[in-house]
């Protein structure tokens, strides 16, 4: 894991964008608090959005997370790309092999296998049935190594934890491009 201050990641933008002979002090985002705040959001969305698509860089932004299993139920972190849950990893406390289902099935039907455990997301909790030979609703920890948006905090001195320093270095990069006009980023509803 890697941090850095909201601080040091806009200083490192601006070093960054007149070194490659921008002027990152004519953008109108510059003095603007507020907007410098969405302005950060948005780079490291799009930073993350283009490594989880990336084989190459998807290990770059996943988070190993224990996530409490009460009867079978778990709240997903509100952090996890959920989009990208396909690219993840589980385990249980017993180490046993898991399948991610995008959609909820039928543990009844005859269409899994009793030697796979099952997760799939509902709302906002992972639903998980272990393998056999405990098919009974599981209690215990559920590791999760899913793809992973770092926290931002309320102030800029405070530090943000990314998970390599060369996802920080590739937010600094895109902080840069955009400063110098040459990046817009999409807006997304949710």
């Amino acid at each position: 894991m890697a941090t850095i201050t909201g601080n040091n990641l806009l200083a490192r933008a601006r070093t960054l964008a007149t070194q490659t002979g921008g002027d990152p002090n004519s953008s109108q985002i510059i003095d603007n608090l507020g907007g410098l705040r969405a302005w950060l959001n948005s780079a490291i969305r799009e930073v993350y959005r283009r490594k989880s698509t990336d084989q190459k860089f998807i290990r770059d932004i996943m988070v190993r997370h224990t996530v409490a299993v009460v009867a079978g139920s778990g709240a997903c972190p509100d952090s996890i790309m959920r989009e990208f849950l396909h690219a993840s990893e589980f385990a249980d406390a017993n180490d046993a092999l898991i399948s991610y289902m995008k959609y909820n099935i039928d543990q009844n039907s005859g269409q899994t296998f009793d030697q796979l455990g099952y997760v799939t997301l509902q709302d906002d909790n992972f639903k998980y049935r272990a393998p056999s030979p405990d098919l009974t609703s599981y209690s215990g920890d559920l590791y999760v190594t899913a793809p992973t948006f770092p926290t931002l905090p309320d102030a800029f001195t405070t530090t943000i934890t990314f998970p390599s320093e060369a996802t920080i270095d590739d937010v600094v990069a895109l902080l840069a491009l955009s400063l110098t006009g040459n990046q817009k980023f999409e807006v997304i509803s949710a």
